[in-house]
């Protein structure tokens, strides 16, 4: 029977603790929930969200792209993991060939016409000086036939001794021209050689160096670091293996130096008149929320920029960490809260608790029984509380939420 009673209360006190519960717990976080009003140290802060960065980062690059005139994407065929720590030397990443591979074809078929070029050339001059040559000897021939002439006709009539001089000075004249033009013709094919030349010569460095380019297609660390990949800003993520590298953004991986690290963050057009150079910042991580940093404001963009998926100007702000952690890692995010200023001594109210009619604010607090609608006078407000400067005093309970039973109360103005 005791047995049975005992069940009995026992019973009864988990439902009365149910129903207080249910009754009493929810009611703390419902409508009637309140806050006091404190006297305390004012913090006015602009919180942006931001992401690590070493501050001096070594990029592991492509090779050269465009200075080979390759213009076109080159896609990485093989990358080591992310997050890996390498030695200066070790393998880092392979690049696709086929791009450069199809450029030293052309290169070839290129230098192959320029090499039939020079030996066409060489052939075409070598008989254009022989025929310019032989003309010359056989203008020689045909002066002293008329120098011969010339000298036989002495005991001819005058006339026949004038045609004959005749002749012979226009066998010279014809000999003069005929050696000029062959000079001509001499330095004309002498700059068509050399031409022909030249483009053997370019064609051939251009293979050259698109073979030393091909040989760099395996790609090595330049120096011992934690390799970190970078951004694609074209196709989001990270580059890896199937990206693209471009001869614009040839960077595929970094090694950060995580002896000094870095806050990257973006401050609205708004608040950013507010932020200078050696502002403290107070600075925690999204992946480790118990751990906090802090930090110092080093330089505030003079230009604002156009963030993706953003119509606002915002301007970019570094802060540097006072002290770096081991856990910190590049890309990590970073919720950063920079003090504009702090004010001691003033009473603060949550911002959930102000109402507004018209310009006239107000807040909600218990007189006795009663719920009163009272205006005050409000001061600067962070994210969190604002401070009010008339109209309230240490101590007194403001309501969270607009009580329904006060909420077409008259508000009573500040005394």
């Amino acid at each position: 029977m005791l047995k049975k009673k005992w069940w009995l209360f026992a019973a009864l006190f988990i439902v009365c603790a149910l129903i207080g519960f249910f009754v009493f717990g929810k009611k703390a976080e419902g409508p009637g929930a309140r806050a006091s009003v404190k006297k305390e140290m004012f913090r006015d802060v602009v919180a942006s969200p931001g992401e690590l960065m070493a501050e001096n980062t070594v990029y592991i690059q492509a090779p050269p792209l465009q200075s080979n005139q390759i213009y076109e994407e080159v896609k990485i065929q093989d990358m080591v993991a992310e997050g890996i720590t390498v030695k200066e030397g070790d393998y880092i990443a392979t690049l696709d060939p086929a791009v450069v591979n199809k450029k030293i074809g052309d290169v070839r078929m290129e230098l192959d016409r320029a090499l039939t070029t020079l030996s066409q050339t060489a052939l075409d001059t070598t008989l254009q000086l022989r025929e310019s040559r032989d003309a010359i000897t056989n203008m020689v021939f045909s002066l002293e036939q008329k120098q011969i002439a010339l000298q036989l006709s002495k005991y001819e009539p005058p006339a026949t001794i004038r045609q004959a001089e005749l002749d012979l000075e226009k066998a010279k004249r014809d000999l003069d021209q005929l050696e000029e033009k062959h000079k001509i013709k001499e330095r004309q094919s002498i700059a068509r050689m050399e031409q022909a030349n030249r483009d053997v010569a370019r064609h051939q460095n251009n293979l050259s160096n698109l073979e030393d380019l091909k040989g760099k297609f395996t790609i090595k660390a330049p120096k011992n670091g934690l390799l970190v990949y970078v951004n694609d800003w074209s196709q989001g993520g990270k580059k890896k293996s199937g990206s693209s590298i471009r001869s614009w953004d040839p960077n595929l991986a970094m090694l950060p130096d995580l002896s000094s690290m870095l806050s990257k963050t973006y401050i609205n057009e708004v608040d950013i008149s507010k932020i200078k150079k050696g502002q403290t910042v107070a600075m925690g991580l999204d992946a480790f929320p118990e751990v906090k940093l802090s930090g110092i404001v080093t330089s505030v963009a003079n230009i604002g920029e156009n963030r993706p998926g953003s119509n606002a100007k915002v301007f970019e702000v570094m802060i540097k960490l006072e002290k770096v952690d081991s856990i910190l890692k590049p890309g990590m995010t970073t919720s950063n809260n920079i003090l504009i200023n702090q004010i001691p001594d003033k009473l603060t109210i949550p911002l959930e608790s102000v109402f507004s009619e018209k310009s006239q604010s107000y807040v909600y607090i218990r007189r006795g029984n009663t719920i009163e609608k009272r205006e005050v006078k409000l001061g600067k407000s962070n994210d969190e509380v604002v401070i009010v400067e008339k109209g309230l005093a240490a101590g007194d309970e403001v309501f969270m939420s607009e009580p329904a039973s006060a909420k077409d109360h008259t508000i009573v103005p500040i005394k």
